[in-house]
C-alpha cells in the first residue's frame, strides 16, 4: 500500500503519515532549554549554575481493528542533557497498545495510564522536583530512597513499570484508571532476545480518578498505589495515597492536595501543597504556591522540622514557543534545618 507523506505548511506542526483510510501514524515532540542557578544547600557550598536541555520525540498510530474496535500504539524516545551519563537515552517513555471500546480503554504499557504524576494544584511553570531534584545535592525522591528533597509530584506511584489497566471515562463525572503491575521493577528495557531476571521483585497497583464530577470550574483527583515488599530488604510495602481539587474561576485558579508516602523501610511523608495562579492576559500568567513536607521515621516518630518550599512563577507564551520564570525557595531540605537553597530557572519550551 502506498503511503503518502504530509507535511503542515506551520512552522510547529504535526508530521503525518497516512496508510489505509484505517489507520493514521503521528510523530510529535517538545525540546525544553533552561538555564538554572541554585545557591549552595548548606553553609559555605559554592553555588550552582548551568544550562540544562532535554528532548522527547513521540510516536502513535491509531486506527480500527478488524473486528471493529478502536486501537491506537505509541511510544516515545527522551533524550536527557547529560549525554556522558549511563543511560542518557531513555526508552520507557509512554510505551502503550491501547484497545478502545467507546468509553472504556484497555492498556498495555507504562508511563502512559492515567497516575499520581498529575499536578491537580495549578502551576504556570514545571514541577518543583523537576527543578530542585535535577540539580546536584538534592536528589529527586522516587521509590524508597531518603535522601534528597522528600517532595516529589507523583513520588511512589508505579506508571513507570509495564502494567495492564483499563481506562474508564465517565460522562459528566471524569476518568477512572486502573494499572496492575506483575513485577514493579519491569521496565521492559530487557532485549527481546534475552530473559528479563528479577526474582525479588513483586507486584504493584494504583488507582487513579481526575473529573470535575459535573460542577464547571472543578477538578478533583484521587490518588492511590502501591508496590508489595519484596520480602528481603524490603520491610513494608510502598504506598501512596493523595487528593486534592482546583477551582478555575475567569481568571484565578486556586487549588489545593495532599499526599501521604509510605516507603519501604516503613518511614512516612506527608505533604500539603497549595497554589494560584492568575492570568495576566492572553499570553502571560504568574503562580504562587506553598508546600511543607512533615517526616516520620522507621518507628513512626515525627521528625522535628518541616521540609517547606516557597515559588513564584511567570510564564508567557511567545506563539512557537513558551517561556517561564521561576524562583523556588527550599528550606530544611530532607528535614535537615541546615540545608537550605534558592533556585532561579529561566526555561524555554517548544512543541511541534
Amino acid at each position: 500500500m502506498k503511503k503518502t507523506l504530509l507535511l503542515t505548511t506551520a512552522l510547529i506542526g504535526t508530521l503525518s503519515v497516512l496508510g489505509t483510510a484505517q489507520a493514521e501514524t503521528k510523530i510529535s515532540g517538545e525540546l525544553k532549554m533552561a538555564y538554572k542557578s541554585m545557591d549552595g544547600l548548606t553553609t559555605g557550598s559554592p553555588a550552582i549554575s548551568g544550562f540544562t536541555s532535554e528532548r522527547q520525540i513521540n510516536f502513535s498510530n491509531t486506527g480500527k481493528l478488524n473486528n471493529g474496535l478502536d486501537y491506537a500504539t505509541g511510544f516515545s524516545i527522551e533524550l536527557e542533557g547529560d549525554n556522558g551519563a549511563t543511560g542518557y537515552t531513555d526508552g520507557g517513555e509512554g510505551n502503550y497498545f491501547n484497545i478502545i471500546s467507546g468509553n472504556t480503554t484497555v492498556t498495555l504499557g507504562m508511563d502512559h495510564i492515567l497516575n499520581g504524576d498529575y499536578a491537580i494544584v495549578p502551576r504556570v511553570g514545571s514541577p518543583i522536583n523537576e527543578t530542585l531534584g535535577r540539580i546536584t545535592g538534592v536528589a529527586e525522591v522516587r521509590t524508597g530512597t531518603r535522601t534528597g528533597l522528600q517532595y516529589s509530584q507523583g513520588l511512589g506511584d508505579n506508571n513507570e513499570s509495564m502494567g495492564l489497566g483499563i481506562v474508564q471515562k465517565i460522562p459528566s463525572v471524569g476518568t477512572l484508571a486502573v494499572n496492575y503491575v506483575p513485577k514493579d521493577d519491569d521496565n521492559a528495557k530487557t532485549a527481546d532476545t534475552l530473559t528479563p531476571t528479577s526474582p525479588t521483585a513483586k507486584d504493584a497497583y494504583s488507582i487513579f480518578f481526575v473529573g470535575d464530577l459535573g460542577v464547571p470550574g472543578l477538578q478533583v483527583a484521587i490518588d492511590r498505589a502501591q508496590n508489595t515488599a519484596n520480602g528481603g530488604t524490603e520491610v513494608s510495602d510502598q504506598k501512596v495515597a493523595g487528593y486534592g481539587a482546583r477551582y478555575t474561576m475567569g481568571s484565578i485558579s486556586v487549588g489545593a492536595e495532599m499526599q501521604k508516602y509510605t516507603d519501604h523501610s516503613n518511614a512516612e511523608t506527608e505533604t500539603k501543597e497549595i497554589g494560584l495562579t492568575y492570568k495576566l492576559n492572553d499570553n502571560a500568567s504568574i503562580g504562587i504556591g506553598r508546600i511543607v513536607t512533615e517526616g516520620k521515621n522507621t518507628s513512626g516518630v515525627k521528625l522535628a522540622n518541616d521540609e517547606e518550599v516557597d515559588y513564584l512563577q511567570i510564564g508567557y507564551n511567545l506563539g512557537g514557543f513558551g517561556t517561564s520564570f521561576e524562583i523556588i525557595n527550599a528550606d530544611n531540605v530532607a528535614f535537615d534545618r541546615t540545608q537550605s537553597t534558592t533556585a532561579y530557572v529561566f526555561k524555554i519550551v517548544s512543541k511541534f
